[in-house]
């Protein structure tokens, strides 16, 4: 979750933009193809309660600079970007429910700490399906493993950039309360997603939207 300092007409833009992209989301979610999956709900209810637990989770003693397990990727390779960012705004309800988040926050919360974390996640997911190899190996290791450690460090780079930038806190603080920890959270953001990727790829396939068993097995 990021942190706005006192800067209400920003978190106001940014609330706007959030509700904008949730609006556009919902809208363009394919809702007939999940209905003839029944039990696509079972795992949308399952990722977001799993992540909120994961977000709640944080280290860190300054406010905005603190690392969580973002899970991004995990729910972005299951379900697609359209219904992860969805996912991530019944996320950030809950950790505001539990009071972990501020109302001026949630907007640039979504756009900046949901929706770039899987926009990177995605990007990086469509560069390996068209680049390498159709491989299990591949999607696990590398669009999962991979994919999730890159897209912790975009997170970090792109937080300690929006911090530098709006004078919340300077380099040095930065630096010493967040970047120089972030090979520390590569691993584990990448173990934890590969992991479940790897998990689904052995025991159910079928639900991950971006996983393809005829390319992938060859199958016929």
């Amino acid at each position: 979750m990021l942190f706005l300092g006192n800067q209400p007409f920003l978190g106001l833009i940014a609330s706007v933009a959030a509700i904008g992209l949730l609006i556009y989301v919902i809208s363009t979610i394919n809702w007939q193809a999940l209905r003839r999956r029944p039990g696509t709900h079972h795992f949308f209810a399952g990722a977001v309660l799993i992540v909120t637990g994961l977000w709640l989770m944080h280290a860190g003693i300054k406010p905005g600079l603190h690392f969580h397990i973002l899970g991004v990727t995990g729910m972005t390779l299951l379900m697609g970007w359209r219904l992860a960012i969805l996912a991530c705004g019944f996320i950030l309800t809950g950790v505001y429910l539990l009071g972990k988040v501020s109302l001026e926050d949630l907007g640039v919360s979504l756009l900046f700490g949901c929706a770039l974390p899987v926009f990177i996640t995605w990007q990086f997911y469509l560069q390996v399906y068209r680049r390498m190899a159709h491989n299990p190996f591949v999607y696990i290791l590398v669009a999962g493993f991979l994919n999730a450690g890159i897209t912790q460090a975009a997170y970090a780079l792109i937080l300690s950039g929006w911090y530098v930038h709006m004078g919340l806190w300077d380099l040095n603080t930065v630096w010493e309360d967040l970047l120089r920890y972030l090979p520390l959270m590569m691993f584990p953001e990448g173990v934890i997603n590969g992991m479940f990727i790897a998990g689904m790829v052995s025991f159910h396939p079928r639900w991950l939207s971006t996983f393809d068993q005829d390319s992938y097995f060859g199958q016929s």
